[in-house]
């Protein structure tokens, strides 16, 4: 099955706004899979380290490899397995490759899959104990608005932690439904699909319908209460994306109230609330009367 780009890139939008507030601190590795490893490679020659965040999420589609320098520069692998191997991309591979800044709101993307470029992905190792993952990668894209390419080479990961719970796998039958709805500009929203991740310290809660789809991050040890929703925190973030174009957050203008969170079955609820506006200039979004309850 091939990997759907926008559920997997919301993490990401939503994770580099917290670097910029939050900076993830880069450990070498320990042996007990905490910290970060390395992860870097050149860019049109010019050195990128995933200072910034590094975040592997292994879902019922493939993997996700992601990392992002403290300049908001992001590179993003995305692979039909979580396997050792070589991985082939072109223009018609199931995997793929995304470089782009994501705090320039006019940024190129590049991509693999397009035109000419391609490049190959090796995962040389997956360590299932302390749960890590290492590998390599070089690829030519290429930015599908103007035909302009860029180089990636030299790029390694090394052991880099994959999440420890597995994004977006079907629950068992008769296991309680994840949900996520909410009220947008008076028209009710109802997710068809929801993907959690529990990453770094953070949950996330997305869901998706259509070309629409709806984000909360908050801390992983998250207790009831009700906490402010605004991206500066780095802490609870609202994001609502109308489309694939546009990203809409909350700006200290909205809560999330938890109901409950229960570590032992990793289940938890809450509703939330929060004008989605732009980083700059723009359309907003008024969301209402939002429910979600998962399992993470």
């Amino acid at each position: 099955m091939k990997l759907r780009l926008r559920h997997l890139l919301l993490p990401f939008v939503l994770f580099s706004f917290v670097a910029c507030k939050k900076e993830i601190s880069k450990e070498l590795f320990n042996g007990t899979g905490t910290g970060a490893g390395d992860f870097y490679a050149t860019i049109g020659g010019n050195l990128w380290n995933a200072d910034s965040v590094q975040t592997v999420l292994v879902s019922s589609d493939g993997v996700s490899i992601n990392g992002i320098s403290k300049t908001g520069d992001q590179i993003s692998v995305l692979l039909h397995a979580f396997k050792t191997g070589i991985y082939t991309l072109g223009a018609q591979s199931s995997s793929y490759a995304i470089y782009a800044n994501l705090l320039n709101s006019n940024a190129n993307v590049y991509v693999s899959n397009a035109g000419s470029a391609g490049g190959t992905v090796t995962i040389s190792s997956i360590d299932t104990v302390n749960r890590v993952v290492s590998g390599s990668f070089e690829f030519t894209l290429t930015n599908p608005a103007d035909n302009s390419t860029e180089t990636v080479a030299k790029g390694v990961f090394d052991y880099v932690p994959y999440s420890a719970g597995i994004v977006g796998v079907v629950p068992p039958p008769g296991a309680p439904k994840d949900t996520l709805e909410v009220t947008v500009d008076g028209n009710k929203f109802f997710a068809s699909n929801v993907e959690i991740s529990d990453s770094a310290g953070q949950i996330l809660v997305a869901g998706f319908s259509g070309t629409q789809d709806v984000g909360l991050l908050f801390p992983s040890d998250i207790t009831a209460g009700t906490y402010n929703l605004d991206f500066t925190t780095g802490l609870y973030i609202g994001v609502y994306n109308p489309d694939p174009s546009v990203t809409l957050l909350s700006q200290a203008n909205g809560t999330i109230m938890i109901l409950s969170n229960n570590t032992t079955t990793r289940r938890i609820s809450g509703t939330f609330n929060f004008m989605a506006t732009p980083v700059g200039s723009g359309p907003t979004a008024n969301l209402t009367q939002g429910y979600f309850a998962a399992n993470y």
